[in-house]
């Protein structure tokens, strides 16, 4: 590319007006420190939307906007989506299918707002839909000289490399006989019985790459149940106050700590709580009616004009210790003793290695309890680095020690403006296997690996919670030889799936049996080498 073109430096937000509002200073300090590297490589931007007295910010927050700003954009010229904050990734991904020019995904390393999350969004979206991009991140910008020498080189070519000798294909990895019997028992039985996969109107998140075909799907045995919001609520007028304060009553007993207040708008109050136990009796109503396996919840954006957030019961849902509910037609305790696996935010990438992973715990009698986290951020402490991987909500209290370790926080009103509770903790040291199902380019493919959480001391984990926002559950992970070089150039997602113990064998023998495409990353690809 030539230095004499104009390089576009598109804001996508969020579709919520406050959010965008609340957000616009980051924004606007990142779009700053992009313009200066731009500047120091001698290069001309042009800024876009302009920023908007009215609305308070500058950013994209629909579909059709996105469509109006490309509109004026030359087709060939290079752009360049500039993400600070939560972003929904259908806002440009439209018109980036049909732009000609290339693109660049770029973030802020920083945890404030959700940047780095809405890179990995992007670019899963953009794979999703077979869009070529390239993504760069980076704390320092024009201090960053390995930032600037790639954003110089995509300014040349229009791309940029990154080494992927962190990634190994599970296929020509050495699997113990035990783990390939067992991989190939597993398979044949989701194959012969399968495991259907409950979600609730996907997509509304702009999360594009949270769908993956549903011939994908239904050819390894895990066939796709469209299933509505609507239904949801309507289960949720069933389900009696009596049996809903019920729930709430086995928590409080279990010795969870309610931040509770006595203004709606502000803060958790006892009806917010009363509906979430509600929506958990209706969502294991819909699991056991539709015989399913997993079932997704995504709260944007129909649910949240509607009811409280969804968070607290995820978390309950994915817990094996919870309150009973029973089949008001059967008259059975649905799953008892065991988590009804809960893909946060319709998630299917999501989804799929949930329901593997609870499959495989189960059958070699481990904790079955799973969860997806956000990729928020991380930094070195100690001389590795601990990523914060965190979620609005939906992590299982066992991840925490249990419900006395368990804080339910009112969701914050900028993103959640009909409150609710959170299922908040600090997730407890050991060994996990961690996991992300996708589809790029039309295939579908497994990425997994293994790493640990680690006890952090106090001081250390209060500042990182304080950094992002302290009222989501938190894991402090270490991901040997996946670190921000390795994970942010090739994560397959804003998401990632964790649960306590070491599967990793399991898992790509049983993947690999079921016709999906598996790599394992980082350094526990070369002790199986």
């Amino acid at each position: 590319m030539a230095s004499s073109k104009k390089f576009y430096l598109v804001s996508n937000g969020d579709s919520r007006e406050v959010s965008c509002e609340t957000c616009w200073p980051k924004q606007d300090e990142t779009l700053r420190l992009t313009k200066e590297a731009f500047d120091k490589l001698g290069l001309t931007t042009e800024i876009l939307p302009h920023y908007n007295p009215a609305r308070k910010h500058g950013f994209i927050t629909k579909q059709c906007e996105g469509a109006a700003i490309f509109s004026q954009i030359d087709p060939e010229a290079p752009v360049v989506i500039v993400l600070s904050v939560w972003a929904y990734s259908h806002h440009v991904s439209g018109a980036l299918q049909t732009h000609q020019g290339p693109i660049l995904l770029l973030a802020n390393f920083d945890g404030t707002w959700p940047g780095l999350v809405a890179l990995l969004n992007h670019a899963g979206t953009l794979d999703r839909l077979c869009v070529k991009h390239s993504r760069i991140w980076s704390e320092k910008f024009v201090d960053d000289p390995v930032f600037m020498k790639r954003l110089e080189t995509w300014a040349k070519t229009g791309e940029i490399k990154y080494d992927m000798s962190h990634l190994a294909p599970g296929g020509k990895l050495k699997l113990s006989p035990s783990a390939q019997r067992f991989g190939e028992e597993l398979a044949a039985d989701i194959k012969r019985h399968k495991r259907i996969m409950g979600q609730l109107d996907p997509g509304c998140m702009g999360m594009l790459n949270a769908l993956i075909n549903p011939t994908k799907l239904g050819q390894i045995g895990m066939p796709l149940e469209l299933l509505n919001q609507s239904d949801l609520v309507a289960e949720m007028n069933l389900v009696s106050d009596r049996e809903a304060q019920g729930h709430l009553n086995w928590l409080l007993k279990k010795g969870t700590w309610f931040n509770w207040g006595t203004d709606g708008s502000e803060h958790l109050v006892h009806g917010q709580v009363l509906s979430q136990m509600k929506m958990y009796s209706a969502a294991a109503r819909i699991y056991q009616r539709f015989g399913l396996s997993a079932i997704g919840i995504p709260y944007q954006l129909g649910l949240v004009r509607c009811v409280p957030a969804s968070d607290l019961v995820e978390g309950m849902l994915n817990n094996s210790d919870r309150p009973d509910v029973t089949d008001p037609e059967a008259g059975v305790v649905i799953e008892k003793g065991k988590p009804i696996v809960h893909f946060n935010e319709g998630d299917m990438g999501a989804g799929v290695p949930q329901a593997l992973m609870r499959d495989i715990y189960l059958r070699k009698g481990m904790p079955p309890e799973t969860t997806l986290h956000d990729v928020r951020w991380g930094r070195e402490y100690d001389g590795k680095f601990i990523w914060v991987f965190e979620i609005s909500g939906g992590a299982p209290p066992a991840h925490f020690g249990g419900w006395q370790n368990t804080k339910v926080y009112r969701q914050p009103k900028v993103f959640f403006p009909l409150g609710g509770g959170s299922c908040s903790g600090i997730s407890h040291p050991g060994p996990i296997t961690w996991a992300r199902f996708y589809e790029t380019w039309g295939e579908i493919g497994m990425d997994c690996g293994t790493g640990e959480v680690i006890a952090l001391p106090d001081a250390e984990v209060e500042d990182r919670r304080k950094k992002t926002t302290y009222e989501w559950p938190i894991a402090n992970a270490h991901l040997p030889g996946y670190d921000p070089e390795q994970l942010m150039a090739s994560h397959m997602s804003n998401h990632i799936i964790i649960g306590y113990g070491d599967i990793l064998q399991d898992l790509v023998a049983t993947c690999l049996h079921l016709g999906i495409p598996t790599r394992v990353a980082g350094k526990v690809k070369d002790t199986l080498q």
